[in-house]
């Protein structure tokens, strides 16, 4: 891996193979064995695999993955993390890097994320249930809240019975939270290992495909007409529709927050609003389904849509 002039750590990181394949293996190794760091440090696992991918180049991509695989294994002594590595670090982040290959914008990585997200609700829907359905995803919850049962409310145990017949779709639409961040970051750490001062991809550029809207149209009507075990996929795919729509009206916060010329406080309290409102997740999903259906981003910033 060739390095340029700038970038600190990064150019360290991509100075050669073996530094990026171990950084990214001891990275994997500890979000396994460390539960509650597994989303920052898988985050950063795909993150990284994404920039290989995108600096160094698709032969370097290849050994990071023989390397950091067979690292992950000898790090935990178990080879399973082998196999592991390679289909929930290295698959996703090679498919970023190579999104962000393809488009200067964010067109490849749009695509990227939505196939990944879709494989990830089918493989939570009927792959690692092995058919038992709904009844997996409870007995998952079940043995979790098993600690806390008693302390629970009636009305608290009916709500995360609810929650529990959606678990695909919402793991589905972290999964396309996370593969977002990941190629945001992957994005950035390029541009500052290339010494590019202002970030060059920014996230309100971040738009879904129009024909996006077809599936939600039709996931709606499935809601609607479907029943009994039929209708289970389709509410979870409601889900990750809207979870995609999330990010298309996140999206358009940025925009609109950089139109006004806001400073970064603003928008760091919109976030902080939405982790104690959760409610207003619904309505941003909603604001991205009206940015795209009416070009709100285009008035916005006076271009014809």
């Amino acid at each position: 891996m060739a390095a340029q002039t700038e970038g600190g750590v990064l150019r360290w990181f991509l100075s050669g193979r073996w530094q990026a394949s171990i950084s990214i293996a001891v990275l994997f190794s500890v979000a396994g064995l460390v539960p509650f760091l597994a989303a920052p440090l898988l985050l950063n696992c795909v993150a990284l695999v994404a920039l290989v991918t995108l600096q160094a180049g698709r032969k370097e991509s290849f050994e990071v993955l023989l390397i950091a695989g067979v690292a992950s294994a000898l790090f935990t002594l178990n080879p399973w993390y082998g196999v592991a590595f390679a289909l929930v670090a290295w698959l996703p982040g090679r498919l970023l890097g190579e999104g962000l290959r393809w488009d200067v914008q964010w067109g490849g990585v749009v695509w990227v994320v939505i196939g990944l997200s879709l494989l990830a609700l089918a493989l939570s829907l009927w792959a690692i249930p092995r058919g038992m359905g709904p009844a997996f995803w409870q007995a998952q919850m079940e043995h979790l809240l098993a600690p806390a049962r008693k302390e629970l409310s009636a009305t608290q145990r009916q709500v995360l019975g609810d929650m529990t017949r959606l678990m695909p779709g919402i793991l589905a639409a972290g999964m396309a939270l996370l593969w977002t961040l990941a190629a945001l970051l992957a994005s950035r750490w390029r541009e500052r290992f290339q010494g590019v001062p202002a970030p060059q991809r920014v996230f309100r550029d971040w738009v879904l495909p129009d024909r996006l809207i077809w599936l939600l149209i039709a996931t709606l009507l499935g809601i609607s007409l479907l029943h009994g075990d039929a209708l289970w996929p389709v509410q979870n795919l409601a889900v990750l529709v809207g979870g995609l729509y999330l990010l298309q009206g996140l999206s358009f916060m940025h925009l609109w927050f950089a139109s006004r010329g806001w400073p970064l406080f603003v928008l760091t309290a919109f976030y902080i609003g939405l982790i104690l409102l959760s409610q207003l997740l619904l309505v941003i999903a909603v604001l991205g389904v009206v940015d795209r259906v009416f070009h709100l981003r285009q008035r916005l910033t006076g271009l014809r849509p």
